[in-house]
């Protein structure tokens, strides 16, 4: 998914948004590796509410993790979408990372993309998700799934509590269960669990929706004046 998905969301909630393109460079793309850099990212953003959708999610709680380790810490929230602790019930990550390394180019990422959006995607993001790929590598993609595969969050989710935190599902999600949801919320004391009628986008198939829900994270998270 480009990282401009984020925008028709980020117009409604009207506040400064940047996309990161995490698996764009030279890597490394293990996720504990890419978190790192966005947790440095961060040290220069003041108070940040991060949103991590899909791969990206472990992305943002680790990342939060690590800023909530600094003498001053800048996360002040998270949204956590499309996404699960680990990927128990996800399918076969081993075969996705074969398809990624043997038929990476346009026919894929038109499939990946059609099974991901439950909705025909909105005009102003279409020529980003046909052309984002070919700013990334298939390697790039498959150590980020590797990683993924690996990787269980289930023991520091409640690292994560003294956070504002709210987890996003689609419930037409074909990648994701309502399990995996459900995982996160029960992970993280406090945080709230939002099922929106979407695919595994929801960011893009409900932006009015989700921009609430970041703008109720924001709420809890910043005073008024703020």
């Amino acid at each position: 998914m480009p990282p401009n998905a984020f925008a028709p969301a980020a117009r409604m909630v009207k506040l400064r948004a940047i996309g990161v393109g995490w698996l764009e460079g030279p890597g490394p793309h293990d996720l504990h590796s890419v978190a790192q850099r966005v947790a440095l990212l961060i040290e220069g953003l003041g108070p940040t509410v991060l949103i991590g959708h899909s791969v990206g999610t472990p992305v943002a709680a680790l990342a939060a993790a690590i800023d909530l380790r600094a003498d001053k810490p800048n996360v002040v929230g998270m949204v956590l979408s499309n996404s699960g602790a680990n990927t128990k019930g996800h399918g076969d990550v081993e075969s996705v990372i074969e398809r990624v390394l043997t038929s990476w180019g346009p026919g894929l990422w038109k499939a990946m993309t059609e099974r991901s959006l439950g909705v025909p995607c909105p005009d102003e993001l279409a020529e980003g998700f046909e052309t984002y790929p070919r700013r990334i590598t298939a390697a790039a993609v498959a150590e980020s799934l590797r990683s993924l595969k690996d990787l269980d969050l289930t023991n520091m989710l409640g690292q994560l509590s003294r956070l504002p935190a709210a987890i996003v599902h689609g419930a037409r999600d074909p990648a994701r269960t309502l399990s995996h949801a459900r995982g996160l919320n029960d992970g993280i004391p406090g945080s709230t669990l939002s099922i929106l009628d979407t695919g595994h986008t929801s960011c893009v198939e409900a932006p009015a929706e989700f921009a609430g829900i970041v703008r109720s994270i924001v709420e809890r998270s910043l005073p008024a004046t703020h």
